[in-house]
């Protein structure tokens, strides 16, 4: 008979009786996970759905909008009216199960058979370690890899890995020197029905340390810094997240995101000769995904680079540089503009990114190279022909 949950990491046992195999009851799964998400992390946050199934298709009608329709008695909704609401919900995947593998050694054992607070602790610190993984792979998995190899981060696909592969997503680009203007751009990109502040912004830890110090240098005397600092923009909240990148930004409404883990969590507990310990291993099975893609925007940093930010030109003659890269829609959305024509003026191919500037009149001027979130400035020098 299985033993009571309170007894799964039971210390003061013998190598003939500590062996333990199955999965815990339903309400030993629930008690286990909510361990799990109860701590301050990102899964706290989100939409956790624990269910009996290995595989589910969700509907989330309590966060969409615009779902209701004329009712006609003996008429079907019609299907134009379905299509128009798109998918409301998603499917949970957790048939790809994640093991944590841990054990006590026989001198923490004996150490602890008078510690009341043991099997607690150990809990606790099982939980923990599930948590930060589960909430790193929240972030920073990149892939469903079911080889039994498969690397941590393939362990499973993450909320940010979701974001840039989805079809539905709005996924601009910005190349804006400071985060104060990425965040504005970001906002100006956000899903109709998420903004109004509905939406939370994750960003790395490092961006928001940035964005702090930029407030501060901005408004001096503000005090933002000593007093906690500034958690919002322009009325939506931001969330740091050590896990992600410096330069990519995620914003939704929390609970679009889904964090799903079946209740079908196995346990195994068994005396390791060779190492002298108590060896334990859980099995869970998670997925991540977001009920709305398209209430989800993802940016990225992307850098506006010309392969030269300097010419010296003949009259007549024509000097070209070339975009390497650019923000918005690319190097085929970049705009280029000669400030003073009397000296130079400037064509663009925006197939190829070649800036071509040619000379008119001896003197100075500056060639303006605009993709819609920053600007480069080219420094023209037009000499004799």
């Amino acid at each position: 008979m299985p033993l009571p949950f309170e007894d799964i990491l039971k210390a003061n046992t013998t190598p003939t009786d500590v062996t333990l195999s199955g999965s815990l009851t339903p309400e030993q799964s629930r008690t286990f996970i909510k361990a799990i998400i109860d701590r301050q992390s990102i899964l706290k946050d989100v939409t956790v759905d624990i269910t009996s199934k290995l595989t589910k298709e969700r509907s989330s009608y309590d966060i969409g909008k615009g779902v209701l329709n004329r009712h006609v008695s003996g008429t079907a909704v019609p299907d134009a009216a379905m299509k128009k609401l798109g998918k409301i919900g998603c499917t949970l995947d957790m048939s790809k199960g994640v093991s944590l593998n841990a054990r006590i050694l026989d001198d923490t054992l004996k150490d602890n058979k008078d510690n009341k607070n043991f099997e607690k602790e150990q809990f606790e610190g099982f939980a923990i370690a599930f948590m930060n993984d589960l909430d790193y792979l929240g972030i920073a998995g990149t892939a469903d890899n079911a080889a039994a190899d498969a690397p941590f981060l393939e362990l499973a696909k993450g909320w940010i890995q979701i974001a840039s592969e989805s079809d539905d997503t709005n996924k601009p680009t910005s190349s804006a020197s400071t985060v104060s203007a990425r965040l504005e751009y970001l906002v100006k990109n956000l899903h109709e029905d998420v903004k109004g502040g509905k939406a939370v912004i994750y960003l790395s830890a490092t961006d928001y340390d940035s964005y702090q110090l930029e407030v501060a240098a901005s408004y001096p005397n503000s005090g933002a810094l000593v007093n906690g600092g500034i958690n919002s923009f322009m009325g939506y909240k931001l969330k740091p997240n050590e896990n992600m990148q410096s330069g990519e930004f995620l914003a939704t409404i929390p609970k679009n995101m889904v964090f799903g883990i079946s209740n079908q969590i196995d346990r195994n507990r068994w005396y390791d000769n060779e190492t002298s310990s108590l060896r334990y291993k859980f099995v869970v099975h998670p997925d991540y995904e977001f009920d709305i893609h398209k209430y989800v925007t993802y940016m990225t940093y992307v850098a506006l680079t010309i392969t030269s930010y300097a010419t010296s030109v003949a009259v007549d003659a024509t000097s070209t540089r070339t975009v390497q890269s650019a923000a918005g829609d690319g190097v085929s959305g970049v705009t280029v503009v000669s400030n003073d024509a009397t000296v130079a003026t400037v064509t663009y191919a925006s197939d190829t990114g070649v800036v071509s500037i040619t000379g008119v009149a001896e003197g100075t001027t500056t060639v303006t190279v605009d993709d819609g979130t920053s600007t480069k400035d080219i420094a023209v020098t037009v000499t004799a022909a």
